[in-house]
């Protein structure tokens, strides 16, 4: 984005010989000065996407970690049950999220001192019932699989104690405080997987139970290390603020549950393609999540750079102080790279070659599967840039509309093309839907910045 060429009536060249400089200036007509370009959000998000996305690895090792040792420790069965429940955890915390970290990231970024208390305890109060809804929901299955009501309250206090120390960090990401908060999750892996190796190389004997006490107690670590962070970090005292500069917990929720919507069309996608796969068979289903689980990282980078951009978008649009859309050349930069290791994956045995130092030469023929993965990476990647710019806008009832409506396209796409016995067919779909998402997006900026109507607006 450039600003708009600027008129000035007092800098001119070329006054016509033998006229006076005052009569020239009075005549002639003012002329326009070169575009002054602004520096892109993609340059100045950098830092902050470093900072959040070693946090965002950092949770990585630490929650492999943590298998590994419950892969040693309990039996297939017993590991079986405990790694349903984890992965359900993981998945129902979206649910308690509901996109309100983001939302009181965005509102605290533009928000003066004295506003600052109000907004969160606006927050607080606005995650209140999801986090109650989401809770519940995970005590009842932590409870029924692990077969005691003990393994409900552990799921609901840790569950609840996962939301807040999210929320806890986007309050941080608004304030600026982008390393405290980068670091709330990664102390919250150590205190799951730390004490875990600790019990573990004593000779203390796990069970499914215990394993998850240790996992729940880590988020509660997590959320301590959030609150302390969050109370260092608030501003100084100041008069009181309006409470019209406030928004309300019902309005901060409002917009949280658009973003979780949106947040969830984009994440499901992925999930749809395993179930289409499975209508071939459960071969094809393993090596599809392969090609799946390489695009996870650029997923993983696209959901960092969200969270890097939404204090730095909401303060650029009401500064107009940076260019928030990305150029040719940054594209260019960003696609280049993957679209040659696609080429590489897809024209050379390397895949094969291996597949067959891992003794899994059957996993070779997903080539095709991890090439078109690398093709849809910078979608999702640029995509975070898109959505960080609409959440600033406040734009997240396009965001889910946009995410829903080409799920659902691609969706009876994928299951139409997998039917027909075409599995790789289905997969260019979802390849196209992830790009179709970004592509909309990018749209979107550009029409609001056209348009003139790119700033933030209560959403």
């Amino acid at each position: 984005m450039r600003l708009k060429p600027r008129l000035t009536a007092t800098e001119h060249v070329g006054a016509p010989a033998g006229s006076g400089a005052g009569e020239w200036l009075a005549t002639a007509p003012p002329i326009e000065d070169p575009p002054i370009a602004m520096p892109s959000i993609w340059r100045r998000v950098r830092r902050d996407a470093v900072w959040l996305g070693g946090g965002s690895f950092a949770i990585v090792a630490a929650q492999l970690g943590f298998r590994s040792i419950l892969v040693v420790v309990l039996v297939p069965a017993s590991y079986g049950r405990l790694s349903l429940i984890l992965s359900l955890y993981n998945t129902v915390f979206l649910i308690g999220a509901s996109g309100l970290p983001n939302s009181v990231a965005r509102y605290i970024s533009v928000s003066n001192p004295s506003e600052d208390a109000g907004i969160v305890r606006s927050a607080i109060r606005a995650g209140v019932w999801p986090t109650g809804v989401a809770a519940a929901a995970i005590a009842i299955v932590a409870g029924l699989l692990l077969e005691t009501p003990v393994a409900g309250l552990l799921a609901a206090i840790g569950l609840s104690s996962m939301v807040y120390s999210l929320l806890t960090a986007g309050i941080l990401r608004g304030r600026g405080r982008v390393a405290a908060a980068a670091s709330i999750q990664p102390i919250a892996a150590v205190a799951e997987v730390g004490p875990l190796a600790v019990l573990w190389l004593s000779g203390v004997t796990l069970t499914p139970l215990s394993a998850f006490a240790v996992f729940c107690a880590g988020n509660v670590v997590g959320l301590l290390a959030g609150v302390v962070c969050t109370a260092r970090s608030a501003p100084a005292p100041a008069p009181r603020a309006s409470t019209d500069a406030i928004p309300s917990p019902r309005e901060l929720l409002g917009f949280s549950m658009w973003l979780g919507a949106a947040t969830i069309g984009v994440a499901v996608m992925p999930l749809i393609m395993r179930f289409a796969a499975a209508l071939d068979s459960y071969a094809v289903v393993a090596v599809v999540d392969v090609a799946l689980v390489l695009l996870s990282v650029p997923q993983r980078v696209g959901t960092v750079i969200v969270q890097a951009v939404i204090p730095h978008a909401t303060r650029a649009l009401r500064g107009s102080r940076l260019g928030l859309t990305i150029s040719p050349k940054e594209h260019l930069v960003m696609v280049l790279p993957f679209v040659v290791l696609a080429a590489v994956v897809a024209f050379t045995p390397a895949v094969g070659s291996l597949f067959s130092l891992l003794g899994r030469p059957g996993y070779a023929k997903g080539a095709d599967y991890l090439a078109l993965a690398l093709l849809a990476g910078p979608a999702r990647v640029l995509y975070g840039l898109v959505q960080g710019i609409l959440v600033a806008h406040g734009d997240g009832r396009f965001l889910a509309r946009n995410s829903l409506t080409i799920t659902a396209v691609a969706s009876a796409a994928i299951f139409a093309a997998a039917a027909l016995g075409s599995t790789k067919v289905a997969f260019v779909a979802f390849v196209i839907a992830c790009w179709a998402v970004y592509v909309r997006g990018l749209a979107r900026v550009r029409h609001l910045d056209e348009a003139g109507t790119l700033t933030p607006s209560a959403g």
